[in-house]
């Protein structure tokens, strides 16, 4: 499936990044905005999975994710709340990262999302049957 070789491969370059001491807040707000991508593409891989078609959505597709998952994963046991929550905390990431300009992004809340990212993405591949 491309949506998890795509989220692994954020996370390892995110991880790389991080590794190589990089403090550069526009660089922390790409790894954010790169890792929640990542795991809404792994989310709307879920939805797929269940026959929805979340590629023809147009208007609020990002709430529209979260609130189709809560529905078809989370009311019906098929994933935590944890997981969803992780989804939802990394959504508001990255529209800091993404439109609050003004706010500094720091190393702190880039280990935040990678934290975020693995935990849903660890409960998609278990869902997805996929290791």
């Amino acid at each position: 499936m491309q949506e998890v070789e795509f989220a692994r491969e954020a996370l390892m370059f995110a991880q790389m990044f991080l590794h190589m001491g990089i403090t550069n807040t526009w660089l922390y707000r790409m790894l954010v905005g790169r890792l929640y991508y990542a795991a809404h593409h792994l989310a709307r891989r879920l939805l797929i999975e269940i026959g929805l078609q979340p590629e023809q959505w147009r208007i609020n597709v990002h709430q529209r994710v979260l609130n189709e998952l809560d529905q078809h994963y989370i009311a019906t046991g098929r994933m935590t709340l944890e997981a969803w929550t992780a989804l939802d905390d990394l959504c508001n990431l990255r529209r800091i990262a993404d439109y609050e300009l003004a706010t500094p992004m720091r190393l702190r809340q880039v280990n935040r999302a990678v934290s975020l990212f693995t935990q849903f993405a660890e409960e998609c591949y278990q869902i997805l049957g996929v290791r």
